[in-house]
């Protein structure tokens, strides 16, 4: 039987975030058993927080946005993902701006500093989301040529685990196609995982930051892909295949530690969301 996780107190990043550009400092709190992962902004007058779940999400146009009431904290995923990873069931995230710092635009930064500062075992067994039946969630893509379709499954885990395999296609010379299994555990999350990074066409970049997106001057957190090559060195062959299974982990860990296999194409964080309501409202019946 595994135990709830919570992490140690005083855990602090400060660091420029990833769209908006602005420096922004983040907390992360220990909370109590049974808590889930909750969301807050310090500079808004009563320091309002929310929950991290299907039905609080408010943007997933480039990254995930958690809010209400007209407040928001942009691009949660990558510390999703490296909660969900690590196996931290309750914790509350504050932030002094609207976007969390980025890191080096992985999760490799934060699953480093929550190790460092310490993982705490509680005293309540962890709860559990598990995939019962097969559901499905399905949408379009548009690529640089024609729309293309884009799918994401869930199906009951054969060996009481929890899974991603992501298949990355794309009509780009550079890209090709990618794909990646992974089967989870912490270190492996930790390895093979947390360090893969986003992708950015080159091209895409100024069109991202005329709407105010992708303002970070660091490109290397991202895989910058060119026309005729990718412009900043790799961590990985298939790094983009990785960071999509990284925003998966992330995305649905809106529904709790899931047990199942996640098998997606071409899906992004809009496909993860309708997948995460679906596995919320199966959990409800079931």
């Amino acid at each position: 039987m595994k135990l709830q996780q919570t992490v140690s107190a005083g855990l602090e990043i400060t660091g420029e975030s990833l769209h908006t550009g602005v420096t922004v400092h983040m907390q992360i709190c220990p909370q109590a058993p049974d808590t889930g992962i909750w969301f807050g902004r310090t500079d808004l007058p009563g320091q309002p927080r929310i929950k991290a779940e299907p039905g609080n999400i408010i943007d997933t146009k480039k990254s995930v946005t958690i809010g209400k009431d007209g407040w928001r904290i942009a691009t949660i995923e990558h510390l999703m993902a490296v909660l969900h990873g690590l196996g931290i069931d309750n914790a509350l995230v504050l932030t002094d701006g609207e976007e969390i710092p980025s890191g080096d635009g992985s999760g490799l930064y934060f699953a480093e500093r929550i190790r460092q500062s310490g993982i705490v075992t509680q005293d309540k067994p962890r709860r559990y989301t598990v995939i019962r039946e097969p559901l499905w969630v399905e949408g379009t893509v548009y690529k640089q040529k024609e729309p293309l379709k884009a799918f994401l499954v869930a199906l009951p885990s054969t060996d009481e685990n929890f899974g991603v395999n992501f298949t990355f296609t794309s009509d780009h010379p550079v890209t090709g196609t990618q794909y990646y299994q992974y089967n989870h555990n912490e270190d492996a999350f930790v390895s093979e995982i947390a360090p893969a990074r986003t992708i950015a066409f080159m091209k895409e970049i100024e069109h991202l930051r005329s709407q105010g997106l992708a303002l970070s001057g660091d490109l290397n957190r991202a895989v910058i892909v060119g026309d005729e090559g990718y412009c900043n060195e790799l961590r990985f062959s298939d790094e983009i295949a990785r960071h999509k299974v990284l925003d998966i982990i992330g995305d649905l860990y809106l529904a709790g530690s899931i047990i199942g296999r996640i098998i997606g194409i071409r899906s992004g964080h809009a496909l993860d969301l309708e997948l995460a309501k679906k596995i919320v409202a199966q959990a409800d019946h079931s």
